[in-house]
C-alpha cells in the first residue's frame, strides 16, 4: 500500500517535471510586456439614432433594405407603386 501511494507520488512530479520542460521548449521565457492605458474620459451623453437606420417603430428596429425605387409606410414595409 506504502509503495504504491509512493509510486503514484513520484509518477505525479515526475509528470509535472516533463510538463514544466515540454511547455518551456514551446512557449520560452517570461518576457516583460509593455502596454498601452487608455484615459479615464468616457462620454456617457447618448445621441439619438438616425432615422434613416433605425426604424424606432419596428419589432426588429433596423431598417430593411430595398433595391430599386420603393417608398416607404411609416412603419418601414416597402409599398410597391403601381400595383
Amino acid at each position: 500500500m506504502k509503495t504504491d501511494l509512493a509510486t503514484s507520488i513520484a509518477m505525479a512530479l515526475f509528470g509535472a517535471i516533463v510538463a514544466f520542460v515540454i511547455c518551456n521548449m514551446f512557449f520560452g521565457e517570461i518576457q516583460d510586456v509593455s502596454f498601452k492605458t487608455i484615459s479615464g474620459n468616457v462620454d456617457t451623453s447618448l445621441s439619438t439614432p438616425d432615422e434613416e437606420i433605425f426604424n424606432y417603430k419596428a419589432l426588429n428596429p433596423t431598417v430593411e433594405v430595398y433595391v430599386g425605387d420603393c417608398e416607404t409606410d411609416p412603419y418601414g414595409n416597402c409599398i410597391e407603386s403601381g400595383v
